[in-house]
């Protein structure tokens, strides 16, 4: 480190942040308001605006934590010792929060408790505890992560209020449980190797968790330990290859928008806390792809639906990501941030969100700008990971597609490849069925057959029973046909794998298109060597109403708030199918709406048509001159389409014209 750290605090949180939360008031217990009113439109809990409803919590919340270090916690769930650092991060924080406010010595005390408690338990890792290996330095994995952050957190925020006992003991837990085993588990230079497998990991949440941790504790004890150093250069090792996949994906994130607010929570504490403690900035904080990352979840949550692919596909504006879009004077994007949270943002969640937001929400809206005004009729394409978007308008959509091209071979991936997400307004009424808990088979060689992570679960193109392959990869790419229909190409033929004598398909395209910001239109279009079954389906937690007419079948889909029409065509005689999903985890009912040709084909265009509301709407797929024409009409419009005999990528040849 070129300069002497800063004096504390110094991470993430400046004094002047922890000196304006005596500023704060607590309001008093607030009671609901206003009648009772139908389910599809909750009344609002409070009239409390978010930082009193922060404040509330933090008071509430500090005075059940002092009462006992104990707390429940489900032994039995996957990774449950990481589920117990997260609730102890959420409590510390929580109480230190509440002393400084209030300058009441008993939530200092009950928080030292907390962190006495942590320093005495026998296993940080659930990974070890299951091996009955109680050796501290056996691993340096997400609970040593989260529970360095925690210790690092406590460590700089109360560091002028310790004595030199209370110091030395924070020094000594962390020397031998965080320093040492992160220096023996992670390789000592470059060329070397470690037994931590998420190290330098270009696409794991792992990485910042681990890193960032040990990272946060080694810059708040700088000057105690004479480990930090040889840390912090290990740290900046690891995250590279994390920061600059950014640069490779334009700002997206493979493993989704869950993992998004993981893995980056983490990543950007640390940044924060580095640019903090030296005074200098820090090159992958600053770098564009880093400001891009800051938009990607945001155009993967339209209205706060959440449409992301593979596992996690959840997603809520943190503090953190207000913090460092604050850090990066991105004002429109934290005024944005500001505007999501205070509806949505959940105060008990098992991070320290509702202190957080006491520490970084402005006060006064005007600091962080304008909302960013609406873009008309997008088509955002992620390059790099190929997800993409098509909608009405970015942000606040009423028409909104998400699309998942790229390849299977990241982290929490499912076998999703071609699939999508369709949304009205502020409700999903198509979605991928994902994974409702991790079980020991989720991360086993008998995971691809879990229903959830299979292509069955998708709203995808099935040839002869399956879908895409593993390993595979498909590239995305923009359509403009003019006249208001745009969208997205996908060719996934490679993707569809090999049987014993050949390839399964010889043709699968997809297009995903808008037409004129109306409707959205879905086109396949398939090719096989020998005769085989297609279907193509889609999965629906709304009610289902199939109807068969001379004007096309259709489905009729009623949301608890939002409805459309589904009308569906095929260049051969086919039948709509319905069918409950038999999900791994009993929960949620979903419906399996499935277009399937009658009979064995080679050759067949399907076709798709999203339309809001519940009006009529029409689609045919009819011969024409250099392949089939498609027309598709709703309430006002109408549209043509050729669809040339080969629609693959590269060679892509539509034309559209209004009728």
């Amino acid at each position: 480190m070129a300069t002497r750290p800063t004096p504390h605090p110094r991470l993430y949180v400046s004094s002047q942040q922890i000196q304006a939360l005596a500023a704060i008031p607590t309001p008093a217990a607030a009671k609901p308001v206003g009648k009772a009113r139908s389910p599809r439109k909750p009344a609002p809990a409070t009239k409390l605006g978010l930082v009193a409803r922060a404040s509330q919590n933090v008071a509430a919340n500090a005075e059940i934590f002092c009462q006992s270090t104990d707390f429940a916690y489900d032994i039995n769930t996957h990774n449950a010792h990481l589920v117990r650092a997260r609730i102890a991060q959420s409590r510390v924080v929580t109480l230190i929060v509440r002393f400084f406010q209030t300058d009441e010595s008993r939530f200092l005390d009950a928080a030292m408790k907390h962190i006495e408690a942590i320093g005495h338990w026998e296993y940080w890792s659930w990974i070890t505890w299951r091996k009955n290996d109680a050796d501290p330095l056996s691993i340096f994995d997400l609970s040593y992560g989260e529970n360095s952050t925690t210790l690092a957190i406590a460590y700089d925020w109360l560091h002028d209020r310790l004595d030199a006992d209370r110091r030395a003991w924070f020094v000594r837990v962390a020397r031998e449980r965080s320093f040492a085993s992160f220096l023996k588990n992670t390789p000592a230079s470059p060329d070397a190797k470690g037994s931590a497998w998420w190290y330098g990991k270009a696409q794991s949440n792992w990485n910042t968790v681990c890193a960032g941790g040990a990272g946060m504790l080694a810059l708040a004890m700088l000057e105690d330990a004479p480990e930090a150093a040889e840390v912090l250069e290990r740290v900046e090792r690891s995250i590279k290859p994390y920061f600059d996949e950014l640069k490779a994906t334009n700002g997206a994130w493979p493993e989704g928008i869950g993992y998004w607010n993981y893995g980056m929570r983490y990543g950007f504490m640390y940044l924060l806390s580095h640019e903090r403690a030296t005074g200098e900035p820090h090159p992958m904080l600053r770098q564009e792809a880093t400001r891009k990352t800051l938009w990607f979840p945001l155009d993967f949550s339209p209205n706060g639906v959440p449409c992301s692919f593979g596992d996690v596909n959840s997603w809520s504006a943190l503090p953190f990501h207000l913090a460092t879009a604050q850090a990066l004077g991105e004002t429109a994007l934290a005024a944005e941030l500001v505007s999501r949270m205070s509806p949505r943002i959940n105060l008990d969640g098992t991070w320290p969100d509702a202190a957080e937001t006491l520490l970084f929400h402005p006060a006064q809206p005007t600091k962080v700008g304008k909302p960013p005004r609406a873009e008309r009729s997008v088509v955002r394409l992620y390059e790099g990971l190929d997800w993409g978007v098509v909608a009405d308008r970015l942000p606040g959509p009423s028409l909104y597609l998400a699309i998942r091209g790229g390849t299977t071979e990241v982290p929490h991936g499912h076998r999703d490849l071609t699939s999508y997400h369709c949304v009205l307004g502020d409700e999903a009424l198509i979605t991928n069925l994902g994974v409702a808990e991790y079980l020991d088979t989720t991360f086993s060689g008998r995971r691809w057959e879990l229903f959830e992570t299979m292509p069955a679960s998708k709203n995808v193109v099935l040839i002869s029973g399956v879908g895409v392959a593993g390993p595979s990869t498909v590239t995305t790419t923009k359509l403009d046909l003019g006249k208001g229909v745009h969208g997205l190409h996908i060719d996934a033929t490679a993707a569809m794998g090999a049987m014993r004598d050949g390839p399964v398909a010889q043709l699968y395209s997809r297009a995903f298109l808008s037409l004129r910001d109306k409707a959205m239109l879905i086109v396949d279009h398939v090719k096989l060597p020998h005769p085989g079954r297609f279907e193509s389906r889609f999965h629906t937690t709304a009610e289902v109403k199939v109807q068969a007419g001379a004007s096309g079948d259709s489905v009729t889909l009623r949301g608890e708030r939002q409805s459309m029409r589904v009308v569906l065509a095929a260049s051969e005689p086919a039948a709509i199918h319905t069918g409950a999903n038999c999900p791994t985890t009993p929960g949620r009912d979903s419906t399996a709406v499935r277009w399937c040709v009658r009979r064995l084909q080679t050759e067949v265009v399907m076709a798709t048509l999203l339309v809001p509301g519940r009006g009529s709407a029409t689609l045919k797929i009819e011969p024409g001159k250099a392949g089939p024409k498609l027309t598709a009409a709703g309430t006002g419009w109408r549209v043509g389409l050729d669809l040339a005999d080969d629609l693959r990528s590269g060679s892509v040849s539509m034309s559209a014209s209004g009728i």
